[in-house]
């Protein structure tokens, strides 16, 4: 049996509500990001970000549930049909944490060197924290957003 399908059916109820919110939500932004660009998606999110639970602050529970919803965005990701970049997935892991009422912030990055050439990253960090983009984000990038 795959790693992968190891994950996925290992995954409990919160993880399961977050990965199925995931398969529908990338590739919405996807097609957003494609059709009316960075600004008015974000707009759009942040119109769909305003907590309808009560705001989390921090705590065990709080960073534990964060790091879960980050790792099935990050799954579907990386294997639903509809593959996407990390700008989306950065998008949407922000966008589905602040529903909880867990605060983090998205950032955008860029290397540029003469070996590698122009590269762009995105990521979400909570608490000084990586979630999603992977830990070499911030060394590796200047932060542009």
């Amino acid at each position: 049996m795959p790693r992968w399908w190891q994950k996925i059916t290992a995954l409990d109820t919160l993880q399961w509500r977050y990965l199925a919110l995931s398969l529908v939500l990338l590739p919405a932004i996807d097609v957003s990001l494609r059709c009316v660009g960075f600004k008015r998606t974000k707009r759009w999110l942040e119109a769909r970000a305003e907590s309808p639970e009560a705001t989390m602050s921090s705590g065990n529970a709080v960073e534990a549930t964060a790091l879960q919803i980050a790792a099935v965005v990050s799954l579907a990701g990386r294997r639903s049909l509809w593959r996407t970049s990390c700008l989306r997935q950065a998008l949407g892991l922000w966008v589905l944490l602040a529903r909880r009422g867990i605060a983090s912030e998205v950032r955008i990055g860029i290397e540029s060197t003469p070996d590698a050439g122009f590269a762009a990253h995105a990521w979400v960090e909570r608490h000084d924290h990586v979630l999603i983009g992977g830990e070499h984000a911030r060394e590796r990038y200047v932060t542009l957003l």
